[in-house]
């Protein structure tokens, strides 16, 4: 994957959402640069995660059923930015949203901006900060990764070379 383009894709699909910032443009990129290296699309192993994001199916329904179903001009704008009816969106199963999220690129990132979207602090602006802001609120704590592999994977990025 050139990472030129996705960081592109990221971009267009943020701004698309009036949820565009530096910060969170490198926020998402980097979450998937750590998250699948921008190679997987399903989880290795359980592939319970699905996109480059490795979003659950169950996150993105928690977005849809405790956000979005609650503002309609953020449902239109997302539901415009991956292709499908508002309402289709609201009402999307478990198993209609594995296939979104394992066929659309942007889907992908809009449920992931969506994650770091709804925590209430502030993005980070720096390298560190984010590495901590994405192992606390995207990866848990009781999550595998850790800082130190965001940190590694982020200083072998090639959009930046």
């Amino acid at each position: 994957m050139n990472h030129k383009q996705i960081k592109e894709l990221i971009r267009h699909t943020l701004k698309k959402l009036g949820m565009w910032s530096e910060q969170a443009e490198e926020l998402v990129f980097l979450t998937g640069l750590v998250e699948s290296g921008y190679r997987y699309i399903s989880q290795i192993g359980s592939g319970i995660a699905r996109s480059f994001w490795q979003v659950e199916s169950a996150t993105a329904k928690d977005s849809i059923d405790n956000y979005l179903s609650f503002r309609k001009s953020k449902t239109k704008k997302v539901s415009e930015a991956i292709g499908i009816a508002p309402d289709t969106l609201l009402s999307m199963t478990d198993e209609e949203l594995k296939h979104l999220l394992w066929g659309n690129i942007v889907a992908g990132i809009v449920f992931c901006r969506l994650k770091y979207w709804r925590v209430p602090k502030r993005l980070p602006g720096d390298l560190n900060g984010m590495a901590a802001y994405w192992k606390t609120y995207y990866n848990t704590e009781g999550g595998a990764g850790t800082t130190a592999h965001f940190l590694e994977k982020a200083d072998k990025r090639k959009d930046k070379k």
